[in-house]
């Protein structure tokens, strides 16, 4: 199996190096990672036996992260790619080499998806982000977000399917209709890190991943009135964790002083996780997904959450 050998830069790279401006976001990044690790993860990948070498795994997992911060297409990647100078010294690819085209990409993609790599390589990305002291572990910071789907709401009485994405679905928030999925997130405390990502349809509620979001190494655990039960309550404190769910007023049972208190300052915790939204809809193009199907769309915000974190673990190395 061959692959591209993008390692020895060329007497064209030495020319133009000095023209390229050193330690721009994209040069930190590079440096504060160990891409080796994802290269690792990445070794199930292999090259086709036919046709030209492939390129590197880590070149194009770079390629992806470069999509998500800069909100690009599959051939805007390309075009981006081929024709900017620090995007082709971020993804290690000399001036005389071919860049991947979309469908490289595309390819690419598809194969993380059906190998389930996604999901680990945000592991891998926390991990790193762990052992440089960015995680605090003292709270776990729960919440979900409706995202609308690519495809149009279904009529009225098509049972609320599109079939041209199945796994959209429709739900109802404060009397209104939405159609399409829910991202699920679990936010570090004090450094806002994504720690996990889950996608499901929209008509999931927020609380069936209430134990999947524990972490299992934080102190507290965070979450609005929708992951309020006495059950789950019972298993946050046999885990012995601070409990910060809003309290949630029954029928003819209002809220008692201490609950209203209770409720006000897990609030003042809880805001970290909307800011995360926030982020990612505003800044990442997560207000609607991408692609059609719970599988590609799960796959497509492990790469926003490992992209949001990598941005941000600039930000709090130069607090540090």
């Amino acid at each position: 199996m061959s692959r591209r050998d993008l390692s020895q830069p060329s007497f064209v790279d030495a020319l133009v190096s000095g023209y390229g401006k050193g330690g721009g976001f994209l040069d930190r990044i590079d440096e504060a990672f160990d891409w080796s690790a994802f290269e690792a993860l990445l070794a199930p990948i292999h090259a086709s036996t036919r046709g030209a070498p492939g390129y590197p795994p880590v070149t194009l997992f770079k390629i992806l992260l470069l999509q998500q911060w800069h909100t690009l297409s599959d051939p805007g990647a390309e075009e981006a790619v081929r024709d900017r100078l620090s995007f082709r010294r971020f993804c290690g690819l000399p001036l005389e080499a071919e860049t991947p085209d979309h469908a490289s990409i595309w390819r690419f993609r598809q194969t993380l998806e059906k190998l389930d790599l996604s999901s680990t390589l945000l592991f891998e990305t926390n991990r790193q982000l762990d052992a440089l002291g960015l995680i605090v572990k003292r709270g776990t910071l729960v919440d979900a977000t409706l995202i609308a789907a690519a495809v149009k709401r279904p009529p009225y009485g098509r049972g609320g399917v599109n079939p041209r994405d199945p796994d959209a679905r429709v739900t109802m928030k404060r009397k209104k209709a939405h159609f399409g999925y829910k991202a699920h997130l679990a936010v570090d405390e004090e450094s806002g890190l994504v720690r996990q990502a889950e996608m499901t349809s929209a008509n999931v509620h927020d609380s069936c991943l209430a134990d999947a979001l524990i972490q299992g190494d934080e102190q507290g655990y965070f979450a609005d009135k929708a992951y309020s039960s006495q059950a789950f309550r019972e298993r946050l404190a046999a885990r012995g964790l601070v409990d910060g769910v809003a309290w949630r007023a029954q029928s003819r049972h209002p809220l008692e002083a201490w609950q209203k208190f209770l409720n006000s300052w897990s609030s003042s915790i809880r805001c970290g996780v909307e800011r995360a939204h926030a982020t990612m809809k505003q800044w990442y193009g997560m207000s609607r997904v991408r692609y059609r199907g719970l599988a590609r769309n799960a796959c497509h915000l492990q790469f926003v959450a490992a992209a949001m974190n990598m941005k941000r673990a600039i930000v709090l190395i130069d607090k540090a």
